[in-house]
């Protein structure tokens, strides 16, 4: 789940939202603040074709955010007005080993300068976008209306559980009727949208994150929150429920050996909770968290993907936090986040094109990414005009949310006018 505000100005050009950016956090001295500033610096300089004034700002902004798709399009389009084609190649370039996708047709221009170079990196542009993987549809889920987000697979009983956004409910699929849902949680047992999910195979729960967004259908009279929620895996019945000040909005969480840690999509903290205690305390608050999303844990530390910035190593230690120096592919994007048994990062990218599931393979350290494979992309389930969202993994396989309808459902929390497809959810081998 994420909530973004999208950047102004130059983003119409680009056709994307450039940079998430928190209102109420604009006064932060961070690297987003830096990146904002240096995008409006950019975004001014376009506007009055100072171009090398321009240039020097995205750069700024790329050293801040490496891989980000938005700025490499903006350093193209002013290398081509600017006549600095070596400029505008070198974006491209970046933009094809960053492992995303672009329509180089828009600056036919460059062929004129380098008929091969253009040649060879526009082909790389749409490799990047060629069908990668294999998975099998298990299920499809017809609720239109349900906003669906998370997934968690008991493998006890084999049963999938879904979270719907829109629909305040969990939803369950039996292993012998998976087209066809039931309802295991909802409102009434005080859940607002539903985003991660995850089950507890030794204590045989149900754990669920929740909270309010725009897409959140409220009574009249009822206040916004946001909360754990447990639920007994057998009877479905609420097991317990926690809360902590300050909290804004849970999202997803990772559990291992009776801790949960909790990242908050819209308040610089990550939660952790110890099951045998039942205590709920901030683990780590930072200000420059822009926009929290999954979590995982692997090398001895904690690592949250920011759906702004990449991916944040926290260390257990001093609980400081570090970003992890990325490859050549972007991590700009990243939603789901989970970790194998051996210890590879599986990240569902759909903030950056093309969406993808990618694992990541980090140093010896932790600190860096050594190196990235695309593990499913171009899948007939993951249609355009919608985005994969969450990934449970289990005994080598991944179940995916591959095409869940945010992209439809507007913020002012009515039913989308358009269409919306059935709900694919996808199995893939994964080790």
């Amino acid at each position: 789940m994420k909530k973004l505000v999208p950047a102004a100005c130059l983003a119409a050009v680009l056709g994307v939202s450039a940079f998430a950016q928190d209102a109420d956090e604009a006064e932060v001295q961070s690297l987003q603040t830096a990146a904002q500033d240096a995008f409006a610096a950019g975004n001014a300089a376009f506007v009055a074709q100072d171009w090398e004034s321009a240039r020097r700002a995205f750069q700024a902004a790329l050293a801040t955010k490496p891989g980000h798709p938005a700025v490499l399009r903006a350093l193209t389009i002013i290398g081509e007005r600017s006549g600095q084609a070596e400029d505008a190649f070198t974006a491209l370039e970046l933009m094809a080993r960053a492992g995303l996708t672009y329509d180089a047709g828009r600056h036919e221009l460059l062929r004129g300068a380098d008929p091969a170079r253009y040649d060879a990196v526009a082909a790389a542009l749409a490799a990047n976008a060629e069908p990668v993987g294999e998975a099998e549809i298990i299920a499809r889920v017809d609720a239109p209306n349900a906003l669906i987000e998370g997934i968690a697979v008991d493998i006890e009983t084999d049963r999938i559980f879904l979270s719907s956004v829109a629909e305040r409910r969990i939803l369950m699929l039996e292993p012998f009727s998976r087209d066809t849902f039931e309802v295991f949680a909802d409102a009434g047992d005080g859940l607002w949208s539903v985003f991660g999910l995850k089950v507890d195979d030794r204590n045989r729960l149900l754990w669920a994150a929740s909270g309010s967004v725009p897409q959140t259908p409220l009574e009249e009279g009822e206040s916004e929150g946001t909360a754990l929620f447990a639920f007994d895996l057998v009877t479905g019945e609420p097991y317990r429920r926690y809360e902590i000040d300050g909290a804004v909005q849970m999202a997803d969480f990772v559990t291992r050996d009776g801790m949960i840690f909790i990242s908050d999509s819209q308040a610089p903290r990550i939660y952790r909770l110890d099951e045998h205690t039942g205590d709920l305390e901030v683990l780590v608050e930072d200000d420059r968290f822009v926009n929290l999303q999954g979590l995982a844990l692997t090398r001895g530390a904690l690592y949250a993907a920011d759906y702004a910035m990449g991916i944040w190593r926290i260390d257990f230690g001093d609980g400081s936090a570090s970003l992890v120096r990325p490859g050549d592919d972007s991590l700009i994007g990243i939603d789901g986040f989970l970790n194998t048994r051996d210890g590879r990062l599986v990240a569902v990218r759909n903030g950056a094109p093309p969406h993808q599931v990618m694992a990541i393979d980090l140093t010896e350290d932790g600190r860096a990414v050594a190196s990235t494979e695309v593990l499913l992309r171009g899948h007939e389930a993951m249609m355009e005009g919608t985005e994969p969202t969450l990934i449970d993994l289990a005994d080598g396989r991944g179940w995916l949310v591959a095409n869940s309808a945010w992209p439809l459902f507007p913020e002012d929390g009515s039913i989308p006018e358009q269409e919306r497809p059935q709900t694919l959810i996808l199995e893939m081998d994964i080790e």
